[in-house]
């Protein structure tokens, strides 16, 4: 019996040992505080957020524990006259989020491409006459976000950004949509060619001809089988997808089902921005092939990509685009 409890003992202290230590502040870089991680969270976080108004600039810095498989991200644009840099960094080792990406430290006399700016809180988005921003980068593109929520999950800043940055498997357009989310990130390689200004609330996409189920909730609320709707997919969101995972208020259960692009079914963006850990997702091509999650379970011969923690492919972890939304407060200035 001793023996028993003495294995019991050493298995606690092993799961205690193997949890994942990071600093965790939300402030300036004199961070301090550290915090254990839960099981499902396997990486260190680092986010900053730079605002630069002529020779002023402000920094905010938010370090923590994040679940595997968001890759390194950044993104530059103009709002409100000032330049706006997101920078988003992980690692994998017991505090090595010490060091904040330095956004400031980027500039430097060397320019690459150049890139139509601008953010939806101003509304320059859809102005005739968009500012011009300067990469700083060569492995940077122009770039076009889109991420409309109804009801709105997003404040009015991150429905759209056109600017420079980093999209993993931008080479086609990444795009999802159910019938009350839409989510286009497009990106391009030579300058001012971000020119888009089809407002896509206005104006949807053509449709493609593939219909899809979709619903966003769990089992008993949101998909349950009575509120989920037939949908004609747009432009580029030509697959049917369905998805399964825990979410924070949600809990565990919590699905969607919708139209997604080639290229979203192969990257982690429905943990990004549906914001769902331990996902079980599965892509399909043909008119309602999306009906496998049965009592918020997807079977694992049915699954594209799965795990309880979501393990993003190599490919998906040098960049990919950050909307402050999901990872800062609105900031005010």
């Amino acid at each position: 019996m001793e023996s028993v409890w003495g294995g019991v003992l050493l298995a606690a202290l092993l799961s205690q040992a193997a949890a994942l230590r990071c600093y965790s502040c939300d402030g300036d870089r004199s961070c301090l505080e550290t915090e254990d991680c839960r099981e499902e969270q396997g990486w260190c976080r680092t986010t900053s957020l730079t605002m630069i108004a002529r020779s002023r600039s402000a920094e905010r810095i938010q370090k923590g524990c994040e679940m595997e498989g968001k890759p390194n991200n950044s993104v530059s644009f103009f709002s409100h006259g000032q330049i706006v840099l997101l920078a988003e960094e992980h690692c994998a080792t017991d505090l090595c989020n010490q060091r904040a990406p330095n956004g400031l430290g980027s500039f430097s006399s060397v320019t690459y491409l150049e890139c139509l700016s601008c953010s939806a809180s101003d509304h320059s988005c859809s102005s005739p006459s968009m500012q011009r921003i300067r990469c700083l980068d060569p492995q940077e593109q122009c770039v076009d976000i889109t991420a409309i929520s109804m009801p709105e999950k997003f404040p009015q800043d991150e429905r759209r950004i056109k600017g420079c940055g980093q999209i993993s498997r931008c080479q086609e357009p990444l795009g999802f949509h159910t019938q009350d989310s839409f989510y286009l990130l497009q990106c391009c390689n030579s300058s001012l060619c971000n020119n888009d200004t089809r407002d896509y609330q206005e104006s949807p996409l053509p449709l493609n001809g593939v219909t899809c189920y979709a619903c966003e909730g769990n089992s008993s609320h949101g998909c349950a089988p009575e509120n989920i709707t037939p949908l004609q997919c747009q432009g580029p969101m030509t697959h049917c997808i369905e998805a399964v995972g825990s979410h924070e208020l949600a809990g565990p259960g919590a699905m969607l089902k919708g139209c997604a692009s080639p290229a979203w079914c192969n990257a982690p963006y429905v943990s990004i921005y549906k914001g769902l850990s331990g996902v079980q997702a599965r892509c399909c091509h043909g008119n309602f092939c999306n009906s496998w999650i049965q009592e918020g379970f997807l079977p694992p011969a049915r699954r594209s990509w799965a795990g309880h923690r979501l393990v993003a492919q190599p490919a998906l972890l040098y960049s990919t685009i950050l909307l402050a939304a999901l990872v800062l407060p609105p900031s005010h200035s």
